[in-house]
C-alpha cells in the first residue's frame, strides 16, 4: 500500500526536477544569444565606410557621414539630417526643429550589428570586430 504512493511521489519529484532543468538550460542558452550594446575594438577607414553603408540603408537616404572615432567609446551615435544649401553654399532655410536619428550598434555572439534606436530592423556587420560596451 505503501508502494505505489512513494512511486508516484517519486516520479512527480523526478518530473519537477527534469522540468526546472530544462527551463534553467533555455534560459541560459538564451541569455548567450542576446543582443548587448557593443563599441568598436578598432576603427579605420573599412569600417567607417561600412557603418556609413549600413546607416544609409537604415535611414532610406542617399549619404551619410560619420566620424572616425564613431562606436569607439559608445555604442550610441546621433545622426543629424545635413542642412539644405543652395549652390553657392548658403544656407536656403532657418532652423531645422527636427531631432536627429539615434542608431546604435550591438553584438550577438561574434556579429556585430546596428540598428536604429526607434525600429526593429538591423543591418549585420559581419566584417566588422566589436565588443560588448
Amino acid at each position: 500500500m505503501c508502494r505505489p504512493v512513494f512511486s508516484q511521489m517519486f516520479k512527480l519529484i523526478f518530473s519537477a526536477i527534469i522540468i526546472v532543468g530544462l527551463s534553467g538550460c533555455s534560459a541560459f542558452a538564451e541569455g548567450e544569444t542576446k543582443a548587448v550594446p557593443a563599441v568598436l575594438m578598432s576603427a579605420d577607414a573599412n569600417s567607417t565606410s561600412q557603418l556609413e553603408q549600413a546607416i544609409t540603408s537604415l535611414l532610406n537616404t542617399d549619404n551619410v557621414k560619420i566620424s572616425p572615432s564613431a562606436f569607439v567609446q559608445s555604442s550610441l551615435l546621433a545622426i543629424e539630417r545635413a542642412p539644405h544649401k543652395d549652390a553657392t553654399g548658403q544656407l536656403i532655410m532657418g532652423r531645422t526643429y527636427e531631432m536627429p536619428q539615434m542608431v546604435q550598434l550591438y553584438i550577438q555572439g561574434d556579429i556585430c550589428s546596428i540598428k536604429l534606436a526607434d525600429a526593429d530592423e538591423t543591418k549585420p556587420l559581419p566584417k566588422l570586430k566589436c565588443k560588448a560596451e
